[in-house]
């Protein structure tokens, strides 16, 4: 396995771009396949075997099969259980697999928490195997200070797919010598101290724009061409598939790596399209809304309270809250929607992935998951046309993948509304089921590439974090 130990190293040293590895695993994949009835036992050992598992709740898995694909062309035997796995479902795996170590994924910071738990029920189970996580909302500290206590045995953060690969070759070079206990638990700290409550922050109050209809839309089969132009090719290029630099200038000076990018993403475009590949299916509604202390009460068109969202107040800085950005003295209005690009893609790119498919496999997938936040962005610009303040005529997409219009849109489990179970409550008012859109009993949507959001009108509301 030295070829992918190479590229290993020329991706750790920024000379590769993510689709370049998945290319050499492809080859990899390729070439093991004709070479494997002609190797001695001995030639075909694996390093070790890793199980890998998005937790309890969580249905993103990219990430996941990114390093499941990166580790198993570098010599290790890999069990992915795949999305929405229960502590029982590892401990179960830990018997029938005999694994060397266990690899956690988790997207939203409750799946952070559910690392925890899980790790909890691991050493109750009396396993103590070298633990890896890894995840957007997860952290070094986190892992530190919540998970590792928890945890019987090593427990190491990657932030991404090739650090995990590092991890796992040093503990197989060095035998749990080079990575201690003390190293994976280190860098506590302490407990910030509590501010005293914080007043509602003090907004101008502005004339209430008022929604065409009260009416609940459905949106099916939206064309994917309308979607595409408010793609974010940084977070696609850059986040996804590895592109590093400016994605914008490095296509605009005609980088070799980049076009060859552009060139593979466009082409599956293309196929989205014309083989129906990604759907794109959304619902969106009005409701009218008034701020209750730091709740906004939703109502009905009659006065009748629906439900209500208790969102957190920052402890320091400006004192914010969401509610600070709806009318508590007469009756404003919220929107709310859900979008999906989801539909049938896990399964699609699970059967390409299998068959050694793997940059066409990853793309669709990061494809997927852009189009939704893409999708996201489309709707929310068509909702402020609709609701009487559309963006200047100059304002082009680059700006609006900014955020640099009238009002912000929030989803659950994010800073200022990190209370992830009020997802039930939007999925009750919107129901999203319609659309194929579900929620797992972590609270989060399946399928993957989908976007939910809570909509406000204020021109002085902006992103901040509450916690």
């Amino acid at each position: 396995m030295r070829g992918m130990d190479e590229v290993g190293r020329l991706f750790n040293d920024n000379q590769l771009i993510v689709a370049e590895v998945l290319q050499s695993a492809e080859a990899m994949k390729a070439a093991v396949g004709h070479l494997e009835p002609f190797m001695e036992k001995a030639e075909s050992a694996t390093r070790g075997t890793l199980v890998l598992a998005t937790v309890k709740g969580d249905v993103h898995d990219i990430g996941k099969n990114l390093v499941e694909i990166i580790l198993s062309n570098n010599g290790y035997r890999v069990i992915n259980l795949g999305i929405k796995v229960p502590p029982e479902e590892l401990i179960a795996a830990y018997h029938t697999h005999k694994p060397d170590a266990f690899g956690l994924s988790g997207l939203l910071v409750k799946s952070a928490q559910q690392m925890v738990v899980t790790a909890q029920d691991l050493r109750a189970a009396g396993i103590d195997l070298p633990l890896f996580v890894g995840g957007a909302a997860l952290t070094k500290k986190f892992t530190a200070t919540r998970i590792a206590p928890e945890y019987g045995g090593v427990t190491l953060y990657a932030k991404d797919a090739m650090e995990g690969l590092d991890l796992a070759n040093r503990r197989v070079r060095a035998e749990q010598a080079a990575l201690t206990t003390a190293d994976a638990r280190g860098g506590e700290g302490a407990r910030p101290v509590q501010a005293p409550e914080r007043p509602r922050a003090r907004l101008e109050r502005i004339p209430v724009p008022t929604p065409p209809d009260l009416e609940p839309h459905l949106l099916r089969d939206v064309p994917l061409p309308h979607i595409y132009p408010y793609l974010n090719l940084q977070m696609l290029y850059g986040k996804h598939l590895g592109l590093r630099g400016l994605v914008e200038r490095l296509l605009a000076s005609g980088d070799p790596k980049a076009l060859e990018l552009h060139e593979t993403v466009e082409r599956l475009k293309h196929d989205a399209v014309a083989e129906r590949l990604v759907r794109a299916h959304g619902v969106y509604r009005w409701y009218r809304a008034r701020a209750a202390g730091d709740a906004v009460v939703v109502v009905d068109p009659g006065g009748r309270e629906l439900t209500r969202f208790e969102f957190p107040r920052q402890k320091d800085g400006e004192g914010l809250c969401l509610a600070d950005y709806v009318r508590d003295d007469v009756d404003d209005f919220v929107a709310l929607f859900a979008v999906t690009c989801g539909e049938g893609v896990r399964e699609l790119t699970g059967r390409w992935k299998d068959r050694g498919e793997y940059v066409r496999s990853h793309a669709l997938a990061a494809l997927a998951i852009e189009s939704a936040e893409a999708f996201a962005e489309m709707l929310h610009t068509r909702l402020r046309t609709l609701w009487g303040f559309p963006d200047p005529p100059d304002l082009g997409i680059g700006e609006k993948l900014k955020g640099r219009y009238r009002g912000i849109r929030v989803s659950f489990g994010y800073p200022a509304c990190p209370n992830l179970a009020d997802q039930a409550t939007l999925f009750r008012l919107l129901e999203p089921e319609t659309i194929g859109l579900h929620l797992t009993e972590g609270f989060m949507m399946d399928p993957e590439a989908s976007v939910s959001a809570l909509v406000f009108h204020h021109p002085a509301a902006k992103y901040f974090k509450a916690e």
